[in-house]
């Protein structure tokens, strides 16, 4: 049996609803899904398998090839019906994607199909999909994802603290309740600490020091933060790493220790300055407690990335002014404007469908029919899209435009290379008009 995992190129991606300076500053990462599919298929098949390939079934039409991922979670039906594709995985893909290479090398038989969580396939007639989404069971007994496949150097962040970061997931899903993301109210999972410090130790050996946990809420369950932490310092790690995080999930005590273990920089979710915006959104916080939150995570000697949104319906000129504002009061390292976009799935895109904002669920037609030039909308009912989209650029200025920002940011320079490109995106970010990439769309 031969195995080729495939993570598409960029190009193949819907278009972000950021500018491109500010998207592609964030970094590059390798997709950890695809990793830990592979590293559990190998660990339990003793076979190995590769990540690099073209032009699979046009090359090799006896191949199965099989979708994972968001647009598969979304939409397994519609996504099976595809022709180039044979079967699709909804949810965790570790052991659903094991018995399936099982179930093809033993001839496809229709029963053993059907007992395979989370996959749907077509059957001639119509797709077969399942109730049960696929379920890796406990994380902690998950090999660590195959980084052996890729080459961990090709990978950085131009907001990181070195020249190489490796990213480590140790939990999956969030209970909390924000309309505008799709794991909303969905169950917390996570690695016991020492399992997740083993993963840190074991980077560390290959000569990585700095590291993203790229968990949406990793301090849902301070404790085993706090543990964490602990692990760290216990083993003398020397590393740097940064988190994300939601204001209403830290405290000063967590905020010590992971300064003490190597936290440089927390992300958190702050959207507005409106409660009235953040209310529709139902992120459960307030302005008050943001600021709050980012005097203590300065305090601690930790930095911060703010995540803002703008063009939440019924938001105002002004409301986005004031967001903008803002941002520039609580002075965090780095921060982006996103405009409201409802994906698919979301309670915020449900709404908006209820409510006539959105006036035909356009997502399910690019599900059952994607093409060529399929762009992401807004639908908001009182801005057009470009006039969004120039507001954005100015809050984007208006933040990164400040001598305060600026200088604060020559003291970061690593290098000249890091300098150059720092420039760039500084430079292009400040003088371009706001412009749409165009992308193929392959995935939601």
């Amino acid at each position: 049996m031969n195995v080729v995992f495939i993570s598409p190129p960029e190009t193949h991606s819907i278009e972000s609803t950021l500018p491109a300076q500010i998207d592609q500053g964030g970094g590059v990462f390798p997709r950890l899904g695809l990793l830990y599919v592979a590293a559990y298929f190998e660990r339990e098949t003793g076979l190995k398998t590769d990540l690099a390939a073209a032009l699979v079934k046009k090359h090799h039409p006896k191949a199965r090839v099989v979708f994972g991922g968001h647009h598969a979670n979304y939409y397994p039906g519609e996504s099976v019906r595809l022709k180039e594709v044979d079967y699709v995985i909804s949810g965790d893909g570790e052991k659903s994607f094991l018995m399936l290479a099982q179930a093809i090398d033993r001839g496809e038989r229709a029963e053993e199909l059907a007992a395979i969580p989370g996959l749907s396939w077509f059957d001639g007639k119509n797709p077969r999909v399942p109730f049960l989404r696929g379920d890796s069971g406990d994380l902690n007994l998950l090999p660590f994802p195959a980084r052996h496949l890729i080459n961990l150097r090709n990978y950085n962040s131009l907001i990181g603290e070195s020249d190489v970061t490796a990213t480590i997931q140790s939990s999956r899903g969030c209970p909390f309740a924000c309309t505008f993301c799709d794991i909303r109210r969905t169950k917390f999972r996570y690695r016991e600490p020492a399992n997740v410090v083993d993963e840190v130790e074991s980077l560390v050996e290959q000569g990585i020091e700095d590291f993203f946990f790229v968990d949406d809420t990793i301090t849902i369950r301070k404790k085993r933060v706090h543990e964490i932490c602990q692990e760290i310092l216990r083993r003398g790690l020397k590393v740097r790493f940064k988190i994300s995080s939601r204001v209403d999930c830290i405290n000063e005590d967590l905020l010590r220790d992971l300064r003490r273990a190597g936290c440089y920089r927390i992300h958190y979710g702050v959207e507005s300055a409106s409660q009235r915006s953040l209310d529709y959104m139902e992120k459960g916080i307030s302005p008050d407690l943001v600021r709050q939150v980012f005097r203590q995570t300065r305090a601690a000697g930790i930095g911060a990335y703010a995540y803002m949104m703008i063009g939440i319906p019924g938001e105002t000129r002004e409301e986005m002014e004031a967001t903008f504002d803002f941002a520039v009061e609580l002075d965090p390292d780095y921060c982006q404007f996103s405009i409201c976009t409802p994906y698919p799935k979301t309670e915020l895109y449900e709404r908006m469908l209820r409510t006539g904002i959105v006036p035909y669920d356009y997502w399910q037609e690019f599900a059952e029919n994607p093409r060529e030039g399929f762009r992401v909308k807004f639908w908001n009912p009182d801005f057009e899209e470009e006039e969004l989209r120039e507001i954005q650029q100015y809050g984007h200025r208006k933040f990164y435009g400040r001598p305060r920002f600026v200088l604060r940011e020559l003291s970061r320079v690593r290098s000249l290379v890091d300098f150059r490109r720092k420039a760039a995106m500084g430079l292009s970010l400040l003088l371009r008009r706001p412009s749409r990439r165009s992308a193929a769309p392959t995935s939601a």
